[in-house]
């Protein structure tokens, strides 16, 4: 993937996503955001037809996003894996009891593009979590996956499930997928 010329890379990845949840139809956007999904809220913010809020803890996120389900409207929320993983009760006991579809834009933290040492426990914990609760995971790590969002937000619907967008920093910065 190409940059324009004063254009961060990390934005343009995040354009196509929301243009991917866009297509999708997705309406509400609920964030707390870490470094690396920051730039998804600056794009959110800007995007026609995109309610966005910005919340003072995650837990909030899947309550809201849930609720939108309820008054008809698609939603994702977006936050950093630290904020995942305080989220699995809520993800449990909401979303997967109840059947509520939930679609949400985690960052992948901890894998070996991340040097951050206090990163390395989420990289081992989080997506195990994801998978102790049934959650489906699709892995962005490459150009081509962003184009799985609107379907990954649309099986979140038909499955009446949760499905967690895992953003790669391979992705946000053209390096090879991990895997």
């Amino acid at each position: 993937m190409t940059t324009v010329a004063g254009t961060d890379r990390r934005e343009l990845v995040y354009e196509r996503v929301v243009a991917g949840l866009r297509e999708a139809g997705v309406g509400f956007a609920a964030s707390l955001p870490d470094d690396w999904v920051l730039p998804m809220c600056r794009v959110l913010d800007r995007t026609d037809g995109v309610q966005h809020l910005r919340v003072a803890r995650e837990p909030e996120i899947i309550g809201l996003c849930c609720g939108s389900f309820f008054a008809g409207v698609r939603a994702v929320g977006v936050m950093g894996a630290t904020g995942f993983l305080t989220c699995a009760s809520e993800i449990a006991s909401l979303s997967r009891r109840y059947q509520i579809p939930l679609v949400l834009v985690v960052s992948q933290r901890g894998t070996v593009y991340d040097h951050q040492i206090f990163q390395e426990v989420q990289g081992r914990t989080a997506r195990p979590v994801a998978d102790a609760l049934g959650i489906r995971s699709v892995v962005l790590d490459r150009a081509e996956k962003v184009d799985l969002v609107a379907d990954a937000v649309e099986s979140a619907r038909v499955q009446k499930r949760p499905v967690v967008l895992w953003m790669s920093k391979a992705l946000l910065t053209d390096r090879p997928a991990e895997s």
